[in-house]
């Protein structure tokens, strides 16, 4: 499995041997506990050691020879998302790349706010000259579902991950239920509040249809189920911590103290950090996406009170498996739904 910037988009393609644990953790320095905790997204790991467990991983896959006649099939993994997202998505893209290996996987992680729509259409259709089929994760925007229609017209088949791209004749979506993931939000998040009246921030980001389906099933719950609820505000995280900090922090100086924030996007940190510094660790109910070692530490530390998820790394195995079966012409069924997961502080690990 390949991991690429922007700047590096042309390299050989090859079927790649897994290391173990300990190889890893041999060349990286570091105890095999460490790095199980690293691949497995766990928590207490920082940034500094996730960074050289993976640059050991890259630097210990070595390119095997292919067997003569087979032709590897070559998917590229594009995401334009958050920095944690798209840390989690590489691991679970090089967990599976070491159970196809008549694949040459090539993971491309570009953080959105850093990157205008039109140069990540520009990198979907030049990744496109040198794949066989594109998995993607993108914002909703016009010139990226054209960007995608013209990478089809080229036969080049595209699968959506996570937050779909309807508009842009994508072959599949393979994610969960956002619509129903914001709802499952909502009513906990309506749970927990209980009979008192009071004020919802909801926090989000660029313009992904994930989001926009979360907020809709958010909004929808609280209008039923619990009107005593009022979604006062919105503000946008950019998908960073810092941001989603200092943005939580402004609300909560002009608008006081809200009964809970529901954060559809990533910057958890931030929003726990703002949260703490306040002392309203508890007495804001604070409900978020994603799984990772981020959100697994505020849920422990009861910053967080649950977490809604999504097995991302069988979500990357079935976008593998669609785009292989349509390369071989299978004309498969589309993908099934993945469950909504809940997380709490005791479901976490």
């Amino acid at each position: 499995m390949e991991t690429r910037t922007p700047k590096d988009l042309i390299a050989p393609h090859h079927a790649w041997r897994g290391p173990s644990i300990a190889e890893i953790a041999e060349e990286a320095r570091l105890g095999t506990a460490t790095v199980d905790r690293v691949l497995n997204g766990r928590i207490h790991v920082r940034e500094a050691t996730r960074q050289k467990v993976m640059s050991a991983l890259k630097r210990l896959k070595q390119p095997s020879p292919t067997p003569v006649g087979l032709l590897l099939k070559r998917i590229a993994v594009l995401s334009e998302s958050g920095v944690t997202f798209n840390s989690t998505l590489e691991v679970a893209v090089t967990e599976c790349s070491y159970g196809f290996p008549d694949v040459s996987l090539q993971f491309i992680g570009v953080a959105s706010g850093r990157v205008e729509p039109v140069k990540f259409a520009n990198l979907i259709e030049r990744t496109a000259e040198e794949s066989d089929a594109l998995i993607v994760v993108a914002r909703e925007d016009i010139v990226i579902n054209r960007a995608i229609r013209n990478v089809i017209a080229r036969k080049v088949p595209v699968i959506c991950l996570t937050s779909d791209l309807p508009n842009s004749g994508r072959a599949a979506y393979v994610g969960s239920d956002q619509t129903s993931a914001g709802s499952t939000a909502a009513h906990l998040m309506g749970q927990l509040v209980g009979d008192r009246a009071g004020k919802i921030l909801l926090v989000y980001s660029a313009p992904y249809r994930a989001q926009e389906e979360r907020e809709l099933g958010f909004r929808r719950v609280l209008r039923n189920d619990f009107n005593h609820l009022v979604i006062d505000d919105r503000v946008n995280s950019n998908d960073d911590s810092e941001h989603s900090y200092r943005h939580v922090i402004a609300y909560l100086k002009d608008h006081g103290t809200p009964a809970g924030i529901y954060n559809t996007v990533g910057g958890n940190t931030g929003i726990g950090k703002a949260l703490k510094e306040h002392n309203l660790v508890g007495k804001v109910v604070f409900v978020g996406h994603e799984l990772n070692a981020n959100s697994r530490q505020l849920l422990e530390s009861s910053i967080m009170n649950f977490v809604i998820g999504h097995d991302v790394q069988l979500e990357v195995e079935s976008a593998i498996r669609h785009a292989l079966a349509l390369l071989e012409q299978d004309k498969p069924t589309p993908p099934q739904q993945t469950r909504v997961r809940i997380y709490t502080k005791y479901s976490c690990n």
